[in-house]
């Protein structure tokens, strides 16, 4: 066998062990480790929907939900099929929503409402999603299926203040919306609690301009940090300070503030060498190899290719991530992607 077909069919022996980590999930079949590749099958999925969009109009909540809503969270790794994991019309304290999605079932990681997305004037408990005692990320689905908002948990304020994202499915770039689907509603991320966290941080993004001068006005009114500076000024002194002008001294002072240093840039990405391990995936026949080694001389017993033919030419120097074409004599180019990169 020439190594043309080494790199998509590889089938001698191998330790488990050098495996890549497994599977996202049955569905999609995409390595965890491969974020990207799942984006991109997800963007694929997202143009098709698109496409439909052009053909039809969804005009019922049933024809959004089968349509649109279940088989985007297929896609993502959700059994909806299960209604342990997801459990329609699902009751809250504050109502009734479409959906929870559970992972693991019995415990609700995803609120789902398709329907009239909550108005700008929304305040806290007008909406179903509005019950505090569920730790469980909010989205809400328009009429049409197009517009989606992602919430976070109640107890923060109105629902409008709770949004931390959003997307029109059909008109916003697919592959942008993807990654956000990826992020917040993917099973894994929700089940690991990756979700909540990205969440987390990206709601604290977003509140911080709007409530940080507040905040900071209370520091400085009647809080610890006045106190203590008054006190220190006192005692330097020996009489009372005025507070007023303390209060200005402070303000003139954040300017000078001594920030902390950017940290430092991250180690460059590893490049395949002779003599590494790499998983590729390959585009043409849509799955990983994981048993391909660069060596001098190409020893098919441990399934190496060697660093002079086109696909050792072609992995060569390449990073983890980076997308490269092999090049064969009277074919098409194969386009390729290096997964991962390890010592032999």
């Amino acid at each position: 066998m020439d190594d043309t077909n080494r790199l998509a069919n590889t089938t001698e022996p191998h330790d488990p062990a050098e495996d890549p980590p497994p599977a996202d999930d049955a569905t999609s079949g995409l390595p965890l480790f491969d974020r990207q590749l799942r984006i991109e099958s997800l963007a694929e999925r997202l143009h098709d929907l698109a496409a439909e969009w052009e053909r039809r109009t969804f005009a019922t909540r049933p024809e959004v939900v089968d349509g649109v809503v279940l088989p985007l969270l297929q896609h993502l790794g959700w059994e909806t099929a299960d209604p342990g994991v997801a459990v329609r019309d699902f009751t809250t304290a504050a109502g009734t929503v479409d959906f929870a999605l559970c992972a693991p079932p019995g415990d609700p990681r995803i609120l789902i409402e398709v329907g009239a997305l909550p108005g700008p004037a929304a305040a806290p408990d007008d909406h179903p999603f509005d019950d505090p005692s569920f730790r469980a990320l909010q989205l809400a689905v328009s009429d049409d299926g197009r517009d989606w908002r992602l919430h976070f948990p109640a107890g923060r304020g109105s629902i409008r203040n709770r949004r931390f994202a959003g997307f029109d499915i059909v008109d916003d770039p697919h592959e942008q919306v993807a990654g956000t689907l990826d992020t917040y509603l993917s099973f894994h991320a929700a089940q690991h609690g990756d979700a909540f966290r990205e969440a987390e941080r990206e709601y604290g993004k977003r509140r911080f301009p709007a409530e940080a001068h507040a905040a900071w006005r209370r520091c400085l009114q009647g809080s610890e940090v006045l106190r203590h500076f008054l006190r220190e000024v006192e005692e330097v002194i020996g009489v009372t300070t005025d507070r007023e002008q303390a209060l200005g001294y402070l303000r003139s002072q954040l300017s000078s503030i001594h920030w902390p240093a950017d940290p430092p840039d991250p180690e460059p990405a590893r490049r395949v060498a002779v003599g590494d391990r790499v998983w590729v995936y390959d585009f043409g026949s849509r799955e990983i190899v994981t048993s391909v080694v660069v060596g001098t001389e190409p020893d098919w017993e441990k399934g190496e290719v060697s660093r002079d033919s086109p696909k050792g030419y072609a992995l060569l120097g390449a990073r983890e991530g980076e997308e490269r074409e092999v090049r064969l004599p009277d074919r098409e180019p194969n386009r390729i992607r290096i997964v991962l990169i390890a010592d032999a």
